[in-house]
């Protein structure tokens, strides 16, 4: 289904009825409570089509908590009274919590995004975080099959002193709004797939600005090598880098 059209005539619809004074309301007024009620609700479907067992109270009670700030926001502008809410408190409170995620981001996957598969799936390390930084390297580590999932924050992987196995590598980084930043050691064959939806893409020498973008990469002799990383890295918003040490 073509969505972009369907949006503009829900738009046109919205602002005819504003300017007929028909409601009170415009279409921006209501679309970002309406996107936070949406993201929500598609958080919570995720989590409730998990295994029997595997899901987790505390990003249920998150979420919950985010669908009724977007509902809360959401029906006063179209008219419908809500009690009021002591924000004066409860966005001090938002900001520690925050904040103690981002200080202690061992702890950060208490709370977490769901994602879509960024690629194939394959055994290895696995992290997941809401918000804050995951970082390897620099120095001496043992690089696995590796798949990551960022809400909020930076990923950053330092492979130049990495021990790299004798076999293809994947890497697989899927993250919303922050910065990816990959170091490869120098003469490691390679392949690369990078898509952004708004932002900066750095592979190599080529940098690419705007929106949407994907830029891929293969070495000449990644096909024939032994030993090789196969990166595959989807970000919304922020920025990509790719580099390799010369």
């Amino acid at each position: 289904m073509k969505w972009f059209p369907i949006i503009l005539i829900g738009f046109g619809v919205g602002f005819l009825l504003y300017n007929l004074q028909i409601v009170s309301f415009t279409p921006w007024s209501i679309l970002w409570p309406v996107l936070i009620i949406c993201f929500a609700a598609d958080q919570l479907v995720k989590i409730m089509r998990r295994e029997r067992g595997a899901q987790n109270s505390w990003d249920i009670v998150l979420w919950l908590i985010v669908l009724t700030i977007g509902v809360y926001n959401l029906l006063p502008i179209i008219g419908l009274p809500m009690p009021s809410i002591p924000w004066k408190v409860v966005w001090p409170l938002a900001l520690i919590l925050v904040g103690f995620i981002i200080l202690f981001p061992g702890k950060s996957s208490i709370i977490k995004f769901e994602f879509e598969p960024g690629g194939e799936q394959h055994s290895g390390e696995f992290k997941h975080s809401f918000v804050g930084d995951y970082t390897r390297g620099p120095g001496n580590w043992v690089l696995d099959d590796t798949q990551v999932r960022q809400g909020v924050g930076s990923v950053n992987l330092d492979l130049t002193q990495a021990i790299i196995p004798d076999r293809e590598v994947h890497i697989d980084i899927v993250g919303y709004v922050g910065e990816a930043s990959i170091y490869l050691p120098p003469g490691l064959p390679f392949k690369a797939e990078c898509s952004l939806k708004v932002g900066d893409i750095t592979l190599l020498d080529q940098k690419q600005s705007g929106t949407p973008r994907y830029v891929q990469y293969q070495s000449p002799d990644y096909d024939s090598a032994t030993q090789k990383v196969h990166l595959t890295i989807h970000w919304k918003i922020g920025e990509i880098s790719v580099r390799q040490i010369r």
